[in-house]
């Protein structure tokens, strides 16, 4: 849910609604704790980690990704702006912005290409909301669009929470 600090990801097509949705099994599960934010497969019957945020200096707006035999960085774009950027382990640059009085937010490439969008759920605290990726990716460039859509949604939260705002 969310105030949990355990996020469960769903595969969903959502060009059929039907029941199957309900019977949904998560893919993913992403762990938030105080300094790190990890993304393992959900139905691991050992604690496997496919990517390992650690947030770095005092501010924490800026992580080290490490996993797929790789390591990366994302930093917050300001302190004042919520978006994030992130290299991913193909050395290519990306940014979240985020738009709508913080209800969702894209990401881009270098060249403007949007590669994936979310949108917050509002107040259904059972789901935080619906990430779209735009192409077919492949797990390592999925789980850092995940774990940096988390962060992103982290730094939203916050900011709503300082400034008395949001939903």
């Amino acid at each position: 849910g969310a105030f949990s600090r355990s996020v469960l990801v769903f595969n969903d097509d959502f060009k059929n609604r039907s029941s199957a949705q309900e019977n949904a099994q998560p893919i993913y599960e992403i762990i938030s704790k105080c300094r790190t934010v990890e993304i393992q497969p959900s139905n691991a019957t050992s604690q496997q980690t496919l990517l390992l945020g650690k947030y770095k200096g005092w501010t924490g707006h800026s992580v080290s990704l490490t996993g797929f035999e790789s390591t990366s960085v994302a930093k917050r774009m300001g302190i004042f702006d919520c978006g994030w950027k992130f290299i991913d382990f193909g050395s290519n640059e990306f940014f979240w912005r985020i738009s709508g009085w913080n209800s969702s937010w894209t990401l881009t490439d270098v060249g403007g290409r949007v590669v994936a969008k979310f949108s917050r759920a509002g107040f259904r605290m059972s789901k935080l909301g619906v990430l779209e990726v735009m192409e077919d990716v492949k797990e390592p460039m999925l789980t850092l669009i995940l774990l940096t859509c988390k962060l992103v949604h982290k730094s939203v939260q916050e900011s709503e929470q300082s400034s008395g705002g949001g939903p």
